[in-house]
């Protein structure tokens, strides 16, 4: 969202019917202002709008769910911002993408309300991010060789080649255990609603921390910020 004129913003709104758009909410920064409580992030609700010219002003809103306990906690706020940051950056405008919708709202209720560590539930949403872009890596087999890597105890990562590699063809890349790769493996693969069961292991997080914003920003052109 960005501040417009003396009492204006706009907003940039995921819908389930158009993809991401772009909604002026005229003086919704005013003290008394009906749209001030949905003017702000981490909102879903229900909202009317005029369109003129191509550019849609937001006339009423129903706020049917704010989040609010992610702003209560600075670690629920930094996953949750990553979220949507990335999803505003990825969203196709005036494009409908319902998987994204889905996983967006999940995330934020997951981790406003759930019991998980917000760091787990954020990088379920990566996982499940990459498969929704085409971008999901191979984890399972050697990207060069083809090897089966399942056995072994760790392996490396590459960015460029999208995936896992052996020791003996990639000794160059990053290295990586075979239990993380397992664990996105299979974040990519559980049902959006089931994200509540991840649990990851300390060493296992920290692990696919680093891998996974690494390949974000190769494959995505996505720059995670905390």
């Amino acid at each position: 969202m960005t501040d417009y004129r003396e009492s204006d913003r706009i907003l940039n709104v995921l819908t389930r019917e158009r993809g991401l758009v772009a909604v002026t909410a005229r003086g919704c920064r005013k003290p008394k202002s009906k749209l001030a409580a949905f003017a702000s992030p981490f909102v879903y609700g229900e909202m009317e709008v005029n369109e003129r010219l191509g550019k849609l002003q937001l006339s009423g809103a129903a706020v049917l769910e704010s989040f609010y306990p992610i702003r209560e906690s600075y670690e629920q706020l930094v996953s949750a911002s990553c979220a949507v940051s990335a999803v505003a950056h990825l969203a196709p405008r005036e494009t409908p993408n319902d998987d994204l919708f889905v996983l967006l709202y999940n995330t934020l209720s997951l981790i406003a309300y759930g019991e998980n560590d917000p760091m787990d539930v954020e990088l379920c949403f990566w996982a499940k991010l990459f498969k929704i872009e085409g971008v999901a890596p191979t984890l399972t087999y050697c990207l060069k060789c083809g090897r089966d890597l399942r056995a072994e105890k760790e392996v490396r990562f590459s960015n460029s080649l999208g995936g896992s590699v052996c020791e003996a063809c990639g000794s160059a890349f990053k290295a990586v255990s075979t239990l993380s790769l397992e664990a996105l493996r299979r974040m990519m693969l559980i049902d959006v609603n089931e994200m509540r069961r991840v649990r990851l292991p300390e060493k296992v997080r920290a692990e696919l921390t680093s891998l996974i914003y690494s390949y974000a920003e190769y494959a995505l052109d996505f720059t995670v910020k905390r």
